[in-house]
This record gives C-alpha cells, sequence and structure tokens, in this order.
C-alpha cells in the first residue's frame, strides 16, 4: 500500500469515524429530547385532566391540593418509571400548585352556549380571548393538544356540558427547547474537538504504515536492479554458449525463464510507480485519441491470432489526465483481452464520456467463464489455470496493476460475464 492510499485510507476512516459519532450523539439527543417531550407533555395532561375532573378549579384541603406526594419526599427513579407508564394519570402535585399554576377554563353548554369563563388565576387572557381560544380548541378534532402559547383539554361532563381547560406551559416548553439547543451546541463542540483529536493522532498512527510502505517500494526497487545484473549475466553466457555450442532445449529454457524473470520485475516495478500519484500533471487530455491509437497497436497481434476487433469508441471524450497512465491502463486491459480470448473469438473497446469522467469497457469472449468469481482476477500473481496461464506468458498482475491505476482516479474497475463474453469496466473520474 502506498503513502497515498494510507493517507486516503485515513481520511475514509476519519470521515467514518465522525458521521458515527454525530449519528449516535444525534440519536442519543434526540432520544432524550423525546423523553423529556412526552414526559412534559404527561405531565401537562395530566394537569389538564386534574383541573376537568375539579370543574376547572384547583380543589385543596387544608391549603393544599388533595392528591399528590408530599414535598418531603424525593423525586426517585420510582417516580420518573410511574411518570413514563401512568399515561396522564395522577401527577404529583407540590403544595405551591395553586400558586403556580397558569391557567383558564371555558364552559360551554350542549348547545354550544357559553355557560362559564374561570380566568382567575390568569391576567393575560381577557373574557373575549377566552372564549375565542374555547371555540377554536371545541372545533379541533383532537381533545388535546396546543393552541398557540398554551395547552388545552376538552373534557366531557356528565350533565352534558363541555369544559375547555387552557394551560400556561411556557416555562415547561423554553426548558425543553432550551434542552434542545444545549444539545445540539455541545454535539457541536463535541465533535470538533474529536475532529481534531481524531485528526491528530491518526496522523501519528499511519507513520509508521507510510514509513513500511517506503520501505516496501525502497526494497522493490532496490531488489530489481540488484536482480537485473545477474539475469544479464546468465542471459549472455547462454547465449555465448549457444554461440559455442549450438541451440539446445535447455539453453532456449534458460533463456525463456530469464525473459520472463526480466518481465516479472519490470511489472514489479511498474507496480510501485502506479500506486504513487501525481495529480499536479494532470491535464486535458483526449482520452478518444489515445484508446484509438493504443487499439491501433494491438490490432496486428489480434488478427495474427485469428481474433475479431469491434470499436465502439466516442470522438471528443476528454478529462483531465496522465497520457502515460490512460495508455498503459488501455495496454494492459487489452493485452489481457487478446491472450485470453477463445479461439476465432472477438475482443470489443468501448468508450463513452460518463458524468465528470470516462467509461471504458473491455470485452473478449470466454465461454468458460460462467461460474468464475472475477474478484479474484485483481489479485496479485492470481491464476486460475496455471498451465493455460504459462502459455500465454502472463504473470498475474496486469489486472492489479490496471485496478491500480484506476483507483489514482478515483474510479473503479469491474469484471462481468454476460452472454459467453468477459467484460472489464474501468471507471475514471476527475478529481
Amino acid at each position: 500500500m502506498s503513502e497515498g492510499m494510507i493517507r486516503r485510507l485515513r481520511k475514509k476512516f476519519i470521515l467514518t469515524a465522525m458521521l458515527t459519532l454525530v449519528g449516535v450523539m444525534l440519536g442519543i439527543s434526540g432520544l432524550i429530547f423525546l423523553t423529556n417531550t412526552l414526559l412534559t407533555r404527561q405531565s401537562i395532561r395530566s394537569i389538564l385532566n386534574y383541573l376537568i375532573e375539579n370543574d376547572g378549579k384547583i380543589v385543596t384541603e387544608g391549603n393544599r391540593p388533595i392528591e399528590g406526594a408530599s414535598d418531603e419526599e424525593p423525586y426517585t427513579i420510582i417516580h420518573f418509571i410511574s411518570e413514563i407508564t401512568n399515561n396522564g394519570g395522577n401527577v404529583y402535585l407540590s403544595p405551591e400548585f395553586r400558586f403556580t399554576t397558569r391557567y383558564f377554563a371555558v364552559k360551554f353548554d350542549q348547545e354550544g352556549k357559553l355557560l362559564e369563563i374561570q380566568d382567575n388565576h390568569i391576567s393575560s387572557i381577557s373574557e373575549e380571548e377566552a372564549e375565542q381560544y374555547g371555540r377554536a380548541a371545541l372545533k379541533r378534532w383532537k381533545q388535546f393538544g396546543r393552541y398557540k402559547s398554551y395547552y388545552y383539554q376538552v373534557g366531557k361532563k356528565e350533565d352534558g356540558t363541555t369544559i375547555v381547560v387552557f394551560l400556561d406551559s411556557w416555562i415547561q416548553v423554553r426548558a425543553n427547547n432550551r434542552l434542545l439547543y444545549s444539545a445540539l451546541i455541545m454535539i457541536g463542540f463535541g465533535v470538533l474537538v474529536t475532529f481534531i483529536l481524531v485528526w491528530f493522532f491518526s496522523k501519528r498512527a499511519i507513520q509508521s504504515e507510510i514509513q513500511n510502505a517506503e520501505l516496501q517500494k525502497q526494497f522493490i526497487t532496490d531488489a530489481s536492479h540488484e536482480l537485473k545484473t545477474p539475469l544479464a549475466v546468465i542471459k549472455a553466457n547462454t547465449e555465448m554458449q549457444e554461440m559455442l555450442e549450438g541451440e539446445t532445449e535447455w539453453t532456449q529454457s534458460t533463456l525463456r525463464q530469464v525473459d520472463r524473470l526480466s518481465g516479472l520485475i519490470a511489472n514489479l516495478v511498474q507496480i510501485t510507480k502506479s500506486q504513487e500519484v501525481e495529480k499536479g500533471t494532470r491535464k486535458p487530455t483526449d482520452i478518444s485519441h489515445i484508446v484509438n491509437e493504443t487499439v491501433k497497436s494491438f490490432s496486428a497481434i489480434a488478427v495474427n491470432e485469428g481474433k475479431e476487433m469491434h470499436l465502439a469508441i466516442d470522438d471528443g471524450v476528454q478529462m483531465k489526465a496522465i497520457d502515460s497512465e490512460v495508455r498503459q491502463l488501455v495496454s494492459l486491459l487489452l493485452d489481457n483481452a487478446i491472450k485470453y480470448c477463445d479461439p476465432d473469438g472477438k475482443v470489443s473497446v468501448t468508450l463513452q464520456k460518463k458524468n465528470r469522467g470516462i467509461q471504458l469497457v473491455v470485452g473478449n469472449t470466454y465461454k468458460e467463464g460462467k461460474n468464475t468469481d472475477y474478484q479474484l482476477f485483481f489479485e496479485r500473481f492470481y491464476r486460475k489455470d496455471e498451465s493455460h496461464n504459462s502459455e500465454k506468458g502472463g504473470y498475474g498482475i496486469g489486472l492489479s496493476i490496471a485496478e491500480n491505476i484506476v483507483k489514482q482516479y478515483n474510479g473503479s474497475l469491474t469484471a462481468k460475464w454476460a452472454n459467453d463474453c468477459i467484460y472489464f469496466t474501468a471507471i475514471l473520474k476527475e478529481n
């Protein structure tokens, strides 16, 4: 894995971590806010039900509400669970309930005529406004709800009259909103702090991996140079032996293996180079021209092997790219398609514009590929049939190199089989 790939992986990790954190924090905060909202509405509804049951009055006995908990009793988890499960039943009322509760009640007869207005527990509503609020609540299909800054409850009495009680819940609603805004601010602050910490520590964590990647790259480069000299000597000695003693099966075998090792070393070096990102050197490039030129260079090989070439290359397809990278990608896919195409089969090349990038599809006839796992084709040194691949002279890393090139363009390289043909689709995107 190259340094550029490690850095991109780090960015993906940070993005995934931050999205997960935000999602979890929003979920927990939302659950807390929702629970608090439901409990607040339930408490309000309990008070409204109490007032309706007492005909819009706060019934007292010894200057205390006749129902509720003692002011000396602490609020415990039992009370919390009771508030959640009582579904608007009895509410724990404080001794100051009748002094702190701001409400008004409007009573109507069976025909909807106004009977009574109780507004001695509120000063901000006139009798005309109280009647207007009451009639507006009656027109609604919900018996409990919110109207302007008040919560209301509509109750039917046994004598056929209807009473509508409005409770001023401005303090509770404001406290609930304050909880929401506080949670959002804390989430924003927590996400910012977490992002800074994750960015800092992840940068330190990948330093060792970057060093390892650099060492691996340096090892491949050094090893390739060291191997070239003995291979050149072996090849020269073998050729000299053939000049002195004539060609034999053994000398030809040695030369073939030397060429094979030389090609393998060149491909290993190419893998290392293909992982290097050179975004700064990318410039507007005529992809159609490059693909056409590369196809022409392979046409003679395809004809000699009895393969048909089918082209569908759109004109004027351009994107910011490095000329040599695109040529290498097309060459690798075409070389693979011609090598592994069925005898007397066909090779197809399709190029078209794809959003802000391009789509290149190279296919070849492959009748035996129906039940093949094509994802394995992108693994380095993978060979489905050792003897078959040996005859073709492949190393099992061409598609891996092609995949590395595609990744440099934030694209993808996929393979699929359809109608006795295998198709490799490369999508390249502009950054």
